[in-house]
Order: structure tokens, then C-alpha cells, then sequence
């Protein structure tokens, strides 16, 4: 994760000097002259800064993908978002539940065969959600700054698995016990839903590649309230002891965001 964000920051600095350079742009700060952009004020981009999870090694803790639409004025920003949110949160808890003898019966034999039970848990966490915001923009020839905040409002999806699978029992120590979710083996679930509302908080800069193609790079921070509207619970085993998931209130501060957009 460090190891992309370095790059992508190192790259975003690297095309906005060189971009600078070429345009023979000058800073001033004594002239009280203000740049005016006159090219096309509307954007539409695409969040691509998933695709560079595996510069940092893997799989990202959570996944942003999103369509964002965005109108510049003079000093301000205007954008408006669909999102899709997938968590990767894994349980390593593996419970073993006993050893039960099980017939193998073929076209040739019936053999007796000792084997191990397991009980593992595997979640589905997804967010859709719509997002408006404003920014205040400090635009230049070559990038424009930009800090501001939005209003989010969606559906959040909460699921959570248990399965149950057998292991041919071979004496200790017991060895490859792991096993490939496969959802017929589905014993038992927890599935909660959401209404997603909150806020996030945008700080970044466009970056002028040409008059019509734009690299945005943002940190972006969220405030979500999370409010149960359902619920539905098989529990044969009673993990979950009739508990069912409390609206809470979360902020999430480890989003970057590398936009590609197009200006028209």
C-alpha cells in the first residue's frame, strides 16, 4: 500500500514539473494577476487506483471504485460520484468440531474412513453509495488544488458465513486442514442491511496532462453512519447467540483515490 501511494505521488510530482516546464510557467508572487482557464470546465472520470493494489503487494484492505462527474468554476469544484465499496476482511478463526468416521463406498470397495470437521467464516461487506460535494479550487496553468467536502447517502451490506467441511484425518500433526469456500457449504449467516449516510472530505490536485486528458490524485476520508434497516439470521451452530449488528458510526481515514478524467 506504501509502495503504491509513493509511486503514484512520485509520478503525479514528476508530470507536473515537467508539464511546467515545457509551458515556461512561472510563478510570481509578486504579480496580483490571476490565471483565468479558459478551456472545457466539465470532467468525467474514472477511480483507477485499485488496479495499482499490486504495486503494494496484494489485495487492498478495501476497494473504491467510482464514476465521478465534475463541473470547475472560477474558485470552486463541483462533483458528483457513484461508488462501489468492496472489503476485503478475512476471518483466520478455524474451529475443529470433532472426528467422525465416514464410509467411502466406490465401484470396487466400501472403506471406513476417519475424518476431521472444521467450521470456517467468510465475509461479504459491499457499499453502493451516491456522493456531491464542493471543493475550493486554486487553479494555475498546469494543476489545480483543490479542498473540500461531500454528502453521501447509499446501501450497505453486511454478510457474514460460516461453512462447515471434512478433512480425511491422517494422525497429528494434521496438515493442508484449509479448504476453498465453496458457497453449498454455507451452515449458517448474519446478513445485515444499511442505510449508508455520511460525509467525506476531499484534498488533492488535477494535474493538466493535455487540454483534454486530467490525472487527479486525492486523499479522501469518510465519516459514515451506518442505520440497520434488516436483518436475516440461520444460526444452526449459535455463533452468533441471537446478537444481531447494532447501527454504528465509523471513519474510515485510509483512502486514495488516482482519478483519470477526460474534459469536455
Amino acid at each position: 500500500m506504501k509502495k503504491a501511494l509513493f509511486l503514484i505521488l512520485l509520478t503525479a510530482v514528476f508530470a507536473t514539473a515537467a508539464f511546467g516546464q515545457e509551458q515556461g510557467i512561472e510563478i510570481n508572487f509578486d504579480n496580483d494577476s490571476v490565471y483565468v482557464d479558459t478551456l472545457n470546465r466539465n470532467l468525467i472520470g474514472l477511480n483507477v487506483f485499485p488496479a495499482f493494489g499490486i504495486l503494494g503487494g496484494g489485495r487492498l484492505p478495501s476497494t473504491k471504485v467510482f464514476i465521478q462527474y465534475k463541473h470547475y468554476y472560477k474558485h470552486m469544484n463541483l462533483r458528483a460520484s457513484l461508488n462501489y465499496l468492496n472489503f476485503d476482511f478475512n476471518n483466520d478463526q478455524l474451529d475443529v468440531l470433532g472426528f467422525t468416521k465416514d464410509t467411502v463406498v466406490t465401484d470396487t470397495s466400501t472403506t471406513v474412513v476417519d475424518n476431521m470437521n472444521f467450521r470456517k467464516f467468510y465475509y461479504n461487506i459491499y457499499s453502493y453509495d451516491a456522493r456531491c460535494g464542493l471543493e475550493a479550487a486554486f487553479p494555475s496553468k498546469s494543476y489545480r488544488f483543490f479542498i473540500g467536502a461531500g454528502a453521501i447517502i447509499g446501501y450497505h451490506y453486511l454478510g457474514e458465513y460460516y461453512y462447515h467441511y471434512k478433512k480425511n484425518f491422517e494422525g497429528y500433526p494434521a496438515l493442508n486442514v484449509n479448504h476453498t469456500f465453496v458457497p453449498v457449504d454455507i451452515a449458517g449467516h448474519r446478513k445485515t442491511r444499511f442505510l449508508k449516510t455520511g460525509v467525506d472530505f476531499t484534498i488533492g490536485v488535477d494535474i493538466n496532462i493535455t487540454p483534454s486528458f486530467i490525472i487527479s490524485v486525492q486523499y479522501a476520508p469518510e465519516l459514515n453512519y451506518y442505520y440497520r434497516l434488516s436483518d436475516d439470521i440461520s444460526d444452526i451452530d449459535n455463533c452468533f447467540k441471537g446478537e444481531k449488528v447494532a447501527s454504528t458510526l465509523t471513519f474510515v481515514p485510509d483512502y486514495i483515490d488516482l482519478i483519470f478524467s477526460i474534459r469536455f
